[in-house]
């Protein structure tokens, strides 16, 4: 009789489950005679009829497991069937095997605890030494009643157990393994009216998507909007179901949507030291801002920090808002206190890219590194040290408001109904139970010495030691600007652009207070720039508006408490003096130096001479001849043809000085020579009572009237008693 091989055995060979190999046989029509075998008849399929690639699996299967082939026809040989089994079996379990790695929950629970029954009834078999149905039959009777030496297989997922049920487990984990003693729960998922309709589906997540606080009311809603007419649209229970379920097997995509932040502090990867690069003192500072949690008596502050990623070291400033002038004052003290950085990475807020800022950046040759839009975890450290201080010690600092939302509810709940009730009466009136005590500096005191006497001295998880320790032990040398005055241009400009004149009265006049210093009085009238003294108000430091140079430290008298003696104003003037004197003796040498007394005839006989030159040339022209022009060229030649004498021409010209002296006299003037106007306009109201003004007499005084109503109405008041007496 032919070689011939089960489902099973030709399955093993190949690698799949038996019943896609009965389908294959079926569908392809595979020689095969029935054998008896467990549950009946059982195919057998003959070897030579197989397809090759069948028989090319039997044969390696055949070569591993050491069978040895039967009889000398060629392409003819007796498989070891045992051995076949054998090994369909061991492969089987190794498979269930890796799959058992993969159950978890209740399904792994209730394997492992039908596994350990199995194992229970077999040692009681092998203790009792009598048959397999005898000792399992009274396992189960002892089991079902709890009794103290099977307590030990007890199990919540089998609170009972039959000899038919323990027969069925432990054929079907001879067979297939651990994992089958699993079950079939949760086979169906996937199944349901939305996850076998792809549409309805991919509807629900769009709407997931756009609202991820829908519930399964409203999406079985939606869905019977949109898909009633055609398909059949699951109850609002089954929405709930499904949506409960994608929540939990897409746990990180709905939190990447539904909450970001909290996805990027639990789910975002963060493998890695981000500071394994960073080897130097001062390599890398991180800058970042974030508003306090505390409520302070003039409102909440923003806290801006810078960190050294190398030693972990802090510095912090207090501003109402984070802005570039308060970025740049802890750009100053941290230079002046740590040195020059490296790198200095921010992120794209408007108040890190300002101007002002972008200057600093340039002027002091540090690298500025802009991390992407969104993305705290770019500068890690000085998020990380914000929340180390945020649930540090400003928890117990007066006027703590809780870190988010819940925590200042949970804050505002201490306060009674009846107090509530009397805040909310007071217009504006905080309504959380905090003592909001704290003034600005008294806080920023706080934060600083937390920093320095706490923070600075703790160990580390980063670093294994202190940020004190880490910077001492360090041997490095550490770059310094050579100046402070260098450091000027991060300090604030007073209001209005930072641009003042200086005045001799006031010196430099600021929101109306008046800043002075001895100094100023060889810049009086000159523009200046002012930038704050951040420690002291009462102070400004001063620049030269065009050249830039530091000119001194102005005082607000009235500020810092002091007055101003006669000792500063005639300090003051010698200083203003000198200086006049030093640049007019420098004038003085310049014109000896230079002949410049007659520079208008210079000038005037260098173009004479520049254009000496020039010559147009001659135009065409054309005479005109009119009435007028003949009449004078007639007159002319009659004068020639008279021909009279030299004497009686001289008698001429003495008789028309006699005529122009006679008409020089009768038109001179009697006008008195006046002292003033007023005395004019006084002398010509009088005259014009007795008789007319001229023209140009009645038009000054009419323009002077205009001009001096005040003294209009004194010659009134005058020449009214005149008038009336005439």
């Amino acid at each position: 009789m032919e070689n011939t091989f089960t489902a099973k055995q030709i399955a093993a060979a190949v690698g799949v489950n038996d019943r896609t190999i009965r389908t294959r046989a079926n569908k392809d029509n595979w020689a095969s005679v029935l054998k008896p075998g467990r549950g009946g008849q059982i195919p057998h399929y003959v070897f030579a009829s197989l397809p090759s690639d069948i028989r090319e699996a039997l044969r390696n299967m055949e070569s591993e497991s050491g069978a040895t082939v039967k009889g000398a026809s060629a392409g003819r040989f007796v498989t070891n069937t045992q051995a076949i089994d054998r090994e369909v079996a061991l492969k089987t379990k190794q498979e269930s095997l890796a799959e058992f790695a993969g159950i978890n929950g209740k399904q792994r629970d209730r394997a492992l605890a039908k596994f350990s029954i199995i194992n229970g009834a077999k040692n009681y078999q092998r203790n009792t030494s009598t048959t397999k149905i005898i000792a399992f039959t009274q396992f189960c009777d002892l089991y079902n009643k709890q009794d103290p030496d099977v307590a030990q297989y007890q199990s919540e997922f089998n609170r009972t157990i039959s000899l038919a049920s323990l027969i069925r487990w432990e054929k079907a984990l001879n067979k297939n393994g651990i994992t089958a003693l699993a079950g079939n729960y949760g086979k169906t998922k996937g199944n349901g009216i939305i996850d076998s309709t792809p549409e309805l589906k991919e509807y629900c997540i769009a709407l997931i998507h756009e609202y991820p606080h829908i519930k399964g009311e409203r999406l079985a809603d939606m869905l019977e909007a949109e898909f009633s007419e055609k398909y059949t649209i699951p109850a609002p229970s089954t929405c709930r179901a499904w949506l409960s379920s994608w929540k939990e097997q897409n746990q990180a995509l709905y939190m990447s949507m539904f909450d970001p932040s909290a996805w990027q502090n639990k789910r975002m990867v963060a493998f890695g030291n981000m500071s394994i690069d960073v080897t130097r003192i001062n390599q890398l500072w991180e800058f970042d801002s974030t508003p306090a949690d505390v409520m302070l008596k003039d409102g909440r502050y923003s806290i801006v920090g810078v960190i050294d990623v190398f030693t972990r070291r802090v510095k912090l400033v207090l501003k109402p808002t984070s802005n570039a002038e308060g970025i740049a004052l802890l750009i100053r003290h941290a230079i002046l206190d740590w040195g020059l950085p490296e790198v200095a990475r921010t992120d794209n807020g408007s108040d890190y890219l300002s101007h002002h800022i972008s200057t600093v950046w340039n002027s002091l040759d540090i690298h500025n590194d802009i991390t992407n839009p969104y993305s705290g975890w770019e500068k890690p450290f000085i998020e990380r040290f914000f929340r180390t201080f945020s649930h540090g010690i400003a928890e117990l600092i007066q006027g703590y408001i809780g870190h988010n939302v819940v925590d200042r509810e949970r804050i505002s709940s201490r306060l009674t109904f009846a107090e509530k009730l009397v805040e909310r009466k007071e217009k504006g009136a905080e309504r959380v139970g905090i003592d909001v005590s704290l003034t600005a500096e008294e806080f920023e005191a706080k934060m600083n010495q937390w920093v320095d006497g706490h923070y600075h001295n703790c160990t580390h998880s980063g670093i294994k030691c202190t940020p004190f320790e880490q910077y001492t032990r360090h041997k490095q040398s550490i770059r310094r600007v050579s100046s402070e005055r260098v450091l000027d241009v991060l300090l604030s400009p007073v209001p209005g652009n930072g641009f003042r004149t200086v005045t001799k009265s006031n010196g430099i006049s600021i929101e109306g207070g008046s800043y002075i210093h001895a100094e100023l009085g060889a810049y009086i009238g000159d523009r200046v720039f002012c930038r704050w003294n951040p420690q002291d108000v009462g102070k400004i430091f001063v620049f030269h508006a065009l050249h830039g140079h530091f000119i001194c430290e102005a005082v607000n008298p009235e500020i810092a408490g002091q007055d101003i003696t006669m000792a500063h104003a005639m300090e003051a003037k010698k200083i203003q003096r000198a200086q006049l004197t030093e640049q007019r003796r420098h004038f003085k040498s310049l014109a000896k130096k230079h002949d410049v007394s007659d520079a208008a005839q210079t000038y005037l006989d260098y173009r004479t001479n520049q254009n000496s030159a020039l010559e147009a040339f001659p135009k065409a022209s054309t005479t005109v001849e009119t009435s007028a022009t003949k009449g004078a060229e007639s007159a002319i030649d009659n004068q020639v043809e008279s021909g009279y004498s030299q004497e009686r021409l001289s008698e001429f010209e003495q008789r028309r000085k006699q005529l122009q002296a006679i008409h020089d006299l009768e038109n001179s003037s009697s006008e008195p020579v006046f002292n003033n106007d007023h005395h004019k306009a006084r002398y010509l109201t009088e005259r014009q009572l007795q008789a007319p003004l001229s023209v140009n007499e009645a038009a000054w005084l009419t323009q002077y009237r205009r001009e001096h109503t005040a003294a209009a109405r004194l010659l009134d008041q005058l020449i009214k008693p005149a008038a009336q007496t005439k």
